[in-house]
Order: C-alpha cells, then sequence, then structure tokens
C-alpha cells in the first residue's frame, strides 16, 4: 500500500516537472527568437558596360538584388530591453561562390551584436554603412548592382579590357569595425551615427564616420547621409598607407547625398543627388531619377542616373549615363520574375547595352 502510495506520489512529481519545463521552454521561446532568411536571385542575359568591347552572353547572380542568406536573433532581456545579432552572408547564386566578388569576407552583409531599447539601438561589428540604404530605398531597383543606374556608378568598376570607370563611393556598402547608434522612430524621422576604427596602432585618426537620416510619412519619403572615408573594407588590405577604392586611389574622401520620393499611387518617383570630394583632385556629382508604375500583378521600373567627374587626375572630363527599364512581375509574397533592359554610355567610350531576364525568391 505504501508502495503504491509512493508510486503514485512520483507520478504526480514528474508530471509536475515536466509541465513546469514546458511552461520553462514556452517562455523561453516567447522572449528569444532566431531567424533563418536570404534571398536567390539568378538572370539570364546578354550584358555589357561601356568600357567594355565585348558582350557576354550568361547567368548571373542579383539582377534585382544581391543574393544572401543569414540569420537574426533577438532575446528579451527585461524592462523593454532587447539583445539582437545578425550574421548574413552574400553568395553568388549562378555559381554557388561564397561572397560578392573574390576574396569577399564570409559575413560581409551583416556581423553585428546590440542593445536596443526605448532609447534606440546600438550596434557593434560590421553594420551598413551610412550610404547604402539610402541609395538602395530611393531608386526604384533596389540593391541591385547590375541594373540599378545609381548603383552601377557608385560602388561598381568596369572590369575589363578597358577599365575606364571607377565605382564612386569609397569605403564600401557596409562597414567593419564599428560602432552605429540608431535613434528610436520620432514620427516618421529616424536617425543612424556610424563610427569605424582604422585600427592602425599610432594612427588614432585614420577612421570612417557619418551619418544618415530618414523620413517616411504617408506617401512621402526623404533621406539624406554624410560621410568622411579614411578606411577600406572588408578589409583594408594594405595597412596604413592603403588608398580607398576609387577614382584617384585618394586616402580620404568626403560624400553627401539627398533623396526623396511620393507615391501617387498610380505612380511612385525617386530623385537623388550624389557628390564625392577626394583628397586627390577628383571629384563626382551623380544626380538619379526613377519611377514605379504597378501595372497588372507587377510593376514597370525606369531609372536614369548621370554622373560628370572632373579633376586632374581624371585628365578629360568624364560623363556617364546609364538607364534602365523592366518590369517586375509577383508571382506570390516570396516569388517574382523580372525583365530589364539597360543602356549604357561613358564619355568617349562606345555605348552598351544589356537585357536580362531573371527570377528571385525570398525565404
Amino acid at each position: 500500500m505504501e508502495s503504491e502510495k509512493a508510486n503514485k506520489a512520483y507520478r504526480r512529481a514528474r508530471a509536475l516537472l515536466a509541465i513546469v519545463a514546458l511552461g520553462s521552454a514556452a517562455t523561453a521561446s516567447a522572449q528569444s527568437s532566431v531567424q533563418f532568411s536570404g534571398v536567390i536571385d539568378t538572370f539570364a542575359g546578354d550584358n555589357q558596360l561601356s568600357g567594355n568591347s565585348h558582350r557576354v552572353a550568361n547567368v548571373g547572380t542579383g539582377g534585382l538584388s544581391t543574393a544572401y542568406f543569414g540569420f537574426t536573433g533577438t532575446e528579451d532581456l527585461g524592462g523593454g530591453l532587447q539583445a539582437e545579432f545578425a550574421l548574413s552572408s552574400p553568395f553568388q547564386s549562378d555559381n554557388g561562390l561564397q561572397g560578392r566578388f573574390a576574396n569577399d569576407t564570409l559575413f560581409s552583409r551583416d556581423a553585428n551584436v546590440g542593445i536596443k531599447g526605448g532609447f534606440g539601438a546600438i550596434k557593434l561589428g560590421r553594420y551598413t554603412s551610412p550610404n547604402f540604404l539610402s541609395a538602395v530605398q530611393f531608386n526604384p531597383f533596389g540593391n541591385s548592382t547590375v541594373v540599378a543606374p545609381l548603383l552601377l556608378h557608385s560602388y561598381v568598376p568596369t572590369f575589363g579590357d578597358l577599365n575606364v570607370w571607377r565605382n564612386s563611393i569609397a569605403g564600401d556598402s557596409g562597414w567593419s569595425n564599428q560602432i552605429a547608434y540608431i535613434t528610436p522612430d520620432f514620427d516618421g524621422f529616424k536617425a543612424d551615427f556610424h563610427y569605424q576604427f582604422g585600427e592602425v596602432a599610432g594612427n588614432s585618426g585614420k577612421n570612417n564616420v557619418g551619418a544618415r537620416a530618414f523620413y517616411f510619412k504617408g506617401p512621402l519619403g526623404l533621406t539624406a547621409y554624410v560621410q568622411r572615408v579614411q578606411v577600406n573594407n572588408p578589409l583594408d588590405a594594405g595597412g596604413v598607407t592603403s588608398a580607398l577604392n576609387t577614382v584617384g586611389t585618394p586616402t580620404s574622401q568626403r560624400a553627401w547625398f539627398i533623396g526623396g520620393s511620393y507615391d501617387f499611387s498610380s505612380v511612385k518617383l525617386f530623385g537623388t543627388y550624389q557628390q564625392t570630394t577626394n583628397n586627390v583632385d577628383a571629384n563626382d556629382k551623380t544626380v538619379q531619377l526613377g519611377s514605379s508604375i504597378p501595372v497588372g500583378a507587377g510593376n514597370i521600373l525606369a531609372s536614369w542616373a548621370q554622373t560628370r567627374r572632373a579633376g586632374s587626375v581624371v585628365g578629360a572630363d568624364l560623363k556617364r549615363n546609364t538607364a534602365s527599364v523592366g518590369y517586375d512581375y509577383v508571382l506570390s509574397k516570396r516569388t517574382d520574375l523580372y525583365t530589364v533592359y539597360m543602356y549604357d554610355k561613358i564619355s568617349s567610350q562606345d555605348q552598351a547595352n544589356s537585357i536580362l531576364l531573371g527570377i528571385r525568391h525570398r525565404f
């Protein structure tokens, strides 16, 4: 009899412990989360940039979005505080290679950890640079470095047999070794402040600093950024004396940008202006205009950018005009098909044309 009672008590205790364990697991699950997500974007096309003498028929990556995969996570710390992290890596969806280009670091898109609360957020590690999100959100082709004219002028050199174009923006679209502070949202207004350590012994003055701001209210969007760059990314491979990867190979560059958008429902319009000044005699001025028009199950996208480049290290002044028009057809919340035609012309070089057809899937 006593043994039976003991067994019943033991079974009750085990059941209670199981309930407590399940409750603890549910609480932990509610307090923290980790998400795996990414984009696969692959196209087939016939591509050429002005300054390259031959066309290339190819299957390529990142027609409308740079392909990547990554993890983000949060943990509720109580008192309105959250810990958060992001680890994400670009890859080339046409061939499976890691990174955006050869020798790119693994988590070159994001590698940061931070704290978020009513005061805003603080991030430590690799995070977007001041210039990138403003450019991406205020042109109709988003973060495409294949067909978005603004991003082509800003970030992509014309590799090939002629090599006549160096990217306007120094320091990359993401900065490593940085502290970033993001303000709370003040009725549509938000700002970021960025400081990247150069991590050069005896040269603490070598660093990157910048800030960006956004305002979104109803159909109106506004943005601006300013930055001073002295350190290359993802890695400043040359150490103390390395030059920045832009025109004239300077050791310091200042850039600023303003942009706006307005959604009329029947059409969304975009406009931006960007200017860079290097500590060698070279400077760029870039204007971009664009539109997105809902048609059927998708959007007609169009954008034009012109960059005027001047300075003694440039030689004869250069002017580059690039225009893209395409249609992005939405198949589902995660998948879309697109086709784009692009015209590209650098002064003194032959014009070039590209056409591509691609598919993008978000997961």
